[in-house]
C-alpha cells in the first residue's frame, strides 16, 4: 500500500500538468483568434478608408462626416455563438432546456393524475395563433407589394428622370407623393384587416411585425438608391438601378440596411439551420408554459378579488419572473436563433444582430446593443438625417426623436395586437427610459450594471402585470360601443360584481 502512494501522487501531478498545458493551449488559441480578428478588422477599415466615400462628395454636407458612417458589414459570428464554445456558458442553455423538460413533465403527469389521460391540448397556444391562414395570406400580399411595387417604382423613377429635365422638381415631387401614399396605404390596410377579422395576439403580431420589417426595408432600399442616383446625376453619369435579384436577397436577408453586396459564407450548414429553428420552436413552447403556469393562475384569480394596493404589489412582483423570461426568450428565440437560421440559409456572413447588452451599465448602451438590426436602421435614417438638418450642436434632439419614434411604433404594435390602448410600453420606454438615458451616468462597473438590470426587470414586470390585468378585465367586463372604450383601461373603470360579491377594479 505504501508503494502505491507515490504512483498515485505522480499520476495526479501528470494530470495537473496536462490540464495546465491544455489551459495554456486554449488561451493561446483565443489570443491568436483575437489578433486575427483585430488585424482583419483593421485591414477592412483601411480598405473602406481607401474607397471613395459619399461624405467626400461636395453634394453632402460636412456635418455628415462628424458622426459614425453607416454599418460596415464584415464576416463575424453572433456573440452567443462564440460564447457557447465555452462549456460553462453552454451549461446555462442546458439548464433552460432541462427546465423546459420539467415543465412539460409537470403538465403531462398532472393531466394523467387528474384526468387519467395525456393533456396535450395547448389551448392557449392554438387560441393565440387563431386565423393564422388569413394572417399568412395578408403577409403574402404585403410581401408581393414590397417585392414588386417598391422595386419597379424606384426603377421607373431612375430610368425616366432624364426625360423630365425641364420639370425635374415636379417629377420628383410626384414620385415622393406616390411613395408617401404607398407607405400610408401599407400602414393602414393591414391594421384594417386585423380589426376586421379580430386576429388573436400571435396572428396579429405576425402581420404587424412583418409590416414594420417590410416598411423599414422598403425605405432603406428607396433611400440608398435615390442617394446613389442623385450623386450619379450630379456627376453627369447615367442613372442606375440594382438587379432585381439583389433586391430580393435583401428582402429576406437579416438586415435592414440595403447594400448591393454583403459578405457571404461559402457553404450552408443545414444541420445548424434545423437546430436554430428547433430552438425557436422550443422558445415558443417555453413561453407557452410560462403563460400557462405562471401568468394565467395569477391573473385569472383577480376576478375574485378586489385589487387593492397590497394585492397589486404582490401581483407586480410575481410578474417580474415571467416577464424576465419573456425578455430572454424573445431575445434568444428571435434575435439569435431566428436571424442566425436565415443568415445561414442565405449565406449571410455578418451575424452581429446584437451585442453584449447584458453587460450594459447605461440605458444608452442597452438601447444600442439590444437589437443591432433595428438600431442600424434608426441610426442611418433617423438619427443621421436629423443630425444633418440640425447640426452638430443638437445631438440630444436626434437621440430623443429616435427613442420617441421607437416607443411610438412599439406601442402601435401592442395596440393592434392586443386590441386595446394601454400605453404602458410607451411610458416606460419613451418617458421613463428616455429620462434614464440622460440621468444615469455612463460609468462602468458592477453597481451600474445591477442598476440597469433592476430597472429593466421592474419595467418588464410592470408591462406584464398591466397588460395581463387589462386583457382579463376586457374578457370579464362587458364592452361598450363608445369610442373611449378602446382607449380607456377597463381594469381601472370596470366595476362588475363577481359571484363572490367582490369588485374587479384597481383601487390604488
Amino acid at each position: 500500500m505504501e508503494a502505491d502512494t507515490p504512483k498515485n501522487g505522480d499520476s495526479l501531478w501528470v494530470k495537473q500538468e496536462i490540464d495546465k498545458i491544455q489551459s495554456h493551449f486554449v488561451s493561446e488559441l483565443h489570443r491568436i483568434e483575437g489578433d486575427f480578428n483585430e488585424h482583419f478588422t483593421a485591414l477592412n477599415n483601411e480598405f473602406q478608408v481607401r474607397q471613395p466615400k459619399l461624405s467626400e462628395i461636395p453634394l453632402l454636407k460636412k456635418s455628415t462626416r462628424e458622426i459614425k458612417e453607416s454599418r460596415i458589414f464584415i464576416p463575424r459570428n453572433s456573440v452567443l455563438t462564440d460564447l457557447f464554445q465555452i462549456s460553462h456558458i453552454q451549461t446555462l442553455r442546458n439548464v433552460f432546456a432541462a427546465t423546459l423538460i420539467i415543465l412539460f413533465l409537470h403538465d403531462t403527469i398532472e393531466g394523467i393524475v387528474n384526468d387519467g389521460r395525456l393533456n396535450l391540448d395547448f389551448d392557449v397556444m392554438f387560441e393565440s395563433f387563431g386565423k393564422l391562414h388569413i394572417a399568412l395570406f395578408i403577409w403574402l400580399l404585403m410581401q408581393l407589394a414590397t417585392s414588386i411595387l417598391v422595386f419597379f417604382g424606384v426603377y421607373w423613377w431612375a430610368n425616366s428622370r432624364n426625360s423630365f429635365k425641364k420639370n425635374l422638381k415636379a417629377y420628383d415631387m410626384a414620385w415622393l407623393f406616390s411613395y408617401i401614399s404607398y407607405l400610408i396605404i401599407f400602414l393602414v390596410l393591414p391594421c384594417y384587416q386585423i380589426e376586421k377579422h379580430q386576429f388573436p395576439v400571435a396572428s396579429a403580431l405576425i402581420v404587424l411585425l412583418e409590416q414594420m420589417r417590410q416598411m423599414m426595408k422598403a425605405h432603406s432600399f428607396v433611400r440608398e438608391n435615390i442617394r446613389k442616383n442623385l450623386l450619379l446625376i450630379e456627376s453627369k453619369n447615367a442613372s442606375v438601378c440594382p438587379d432585381y435579384s439583389k433586391y430580393l436577397y435583401f428582402l429576406f436577408a437579416p438586415t435592414l440596411i440595403y447594400k448591393d453586396e454583403y459578405p457571404r459564407t461559402t457553404t450552408i450548414h443545414w444541420d445548424y439551420v434545423l437546430r436554430m429553428f428547433g430552438q425557436v420552436l422550443a422558445s415558443a413552447f417555453y413561453a407557452y408554459y410560462v403563460v400557462e403556469r405562471f401568468c394565467l393562475p395569477i391573473f385569472s384569480d383577480l376576478s375574485q378579488n378586489e385589487i387593492t394596493l397590497p394585492i397589486f404589489i404582490s401581483v407586480l412582483f410575481n410578474s417580474i419572473m415571467p416577464g424576465s423570461l419573456f425578455l430572454l426568450l424573445i431575445f434568444y428565440g428571435f434575435l439569435h436563433c431566428w436571424l442566425n437560421a436565415f443568415a445561414e440559409m442565405l449565406r449571410f456572413a455578418d451575424r452581429m444582430f446584437y451585442q453584449d447588452w447584458w453587460n450594459s451599465t447605461s440605458f444608452a448602451n442597452y438601447y444600442r446593443t439590444w437589437n443591432i438590426v433595428v438600431h442600424d436602421w434608426l441610426h442611418a435614417y433617423v438619427y443621421r438625417e436629423l443630425y444633418v438638418l440640425m447640426g452638430k450642436k443638437n445631438r440630444a434632439i436626434p437621440s430623443i426623436c429616435v427613442i420617441l419614434l421607437s416607443a411610438v411604433f412599439h406601442e402601435y404594435v401592442m395596440f393592434f395586437a392586443l386590441g386595446f390602448f394601454y400605453p404602458v410600453m410607451f411610458i416606460l420606454f419613451g418617458v421613463v427610459g428616455l429620462a434614464f438615458l440622460f440621468l444615469i451616468p455612463r460609468n462602468p462597473g458592477p453597481v451600474f450594471n445591477i442598476m440597469i438590470w433592476l430597472f429593466l426587470l421592474i419595467g418588464i414586470g410592470l408591462e406584464t402585470c398591466f397588460y395581463f390585468m387589462e386583457s382579463f378585465a376586457r374578457k370579464i367586463c362587458p364592452p361598450s360601443d363608445l369610442f373611449w372604450d378602446k382607449i380607456m383601461p377597463r381594469s381601472f373603470v370596470c366595476h362588475i360584481v363577481s359571484p363572490a360579491s367582490k369588485l374587479l377594479r384597481v383601487d390604488l
